[in-house]
């Protein structure tokens, strides 16, 4: 048992430096910036399925036919660390705006946004600001003509060095609510991450190591066992079947 507690001993001090190394490069890592778009709404509102001897004929604003008409939401979130800033010598765009990507073979009858930063605007399709911080989101609500589903797209090469992602929404219980890490500041998220895989890596190769060692009494490699089965729980929450 001494032996067990001299190793855990040892992988305690090499954590702390490796941990200590992790947490200063996050530290002075350079933020990303990243952008999530959720689809939050993709109503198809001609849908009535056709009756024999019976038309139906769609008007948009009473006057335009429309035939395949598409009410869509999306939601575009800035998820990254850093403030997205959008004028002068600082900008991260490549251009004065943000362009907004649709199918080329989509007619888009109408298109708005609302915002939670309040100073974002969209002119000719392109999305106009000052800054964007971390959390705030842009809405972006559109009636489109199109055969399919549209689809909204952000060229990442818009941004520098950003990262876009697409998500659909699901409605959550738990939405609104924030684990504890999620209070925490990204690099240290980051370095706990790191640091708890690095123990469990390094406590479950010692686990092995002793409990295959032909010179341990046999309370060692009962508390070994044990400590590897405390070790495998976790799967369960982890493996689907």
């Amino acid at each position: 048992m001494e032996k067990l507690f001299n190793y855990i001993g040892k992988i305690a001090t090499i954590i702390s430096i490796i941990g200590g190394c992790v947490a200063i490069y996050f530290a002075f890592h350079e933020k990303e910036v990243k952008l999530d778009i959720q689809t939050i709404c993709a109503e198809h509102l001609t849908t009535n399925a056709p009756q024999p001897g019976l038309s139906v004929k769609y008007y948009y604003n009473d006057t335009l036919e429309v035939y395949n008409l598409w009410k869509m939401q999306w939601v575009i979130r800035n998820t990254g660390e850093k403030t997205i800033i959008g004028t002068g010598n600082n900008s991260q765009l490549l251009t004065p705006s943000l362009p907004l990507n649709f199918d080329q073979s989509v007619n888009i009858l109408s298109i708005d946004i609302t915002n939670s930063n309040n100073n974002a605007v969209l002119k000719n399709g392109h999305i106009w600001f000052q800054q964007w911080r971390k959390g705030e989101y842009i809405e972006v609500t559109a009636f489109i003509e199109s055969v399919k589903c549209p689809t909204l797209a952000i060229n990442d090469r818009d941004l520098i060095d950003s990262e876009i992602s697409y998500s659909e929404y699901t409605p959550d219980a738990t939405i609104g609510k924030k684990s504890i890490v999620e209070y925490l500041p990204h690099w240290c998220n980051n370095t706990l991450q790191v640091i708890y895989y690095i123990i469990v890596t390094l406590i479950f190769i010692t686990c092995l190591i002793l409990l295959f060692t032909s010179n341990n009494d046999k309370s060692t490699k009962i508390a070994t066992v044990i400590l590897l089965l405390f070790m495998l729980i976790p799967l369960l929450w982890l493996i689907r079947i």
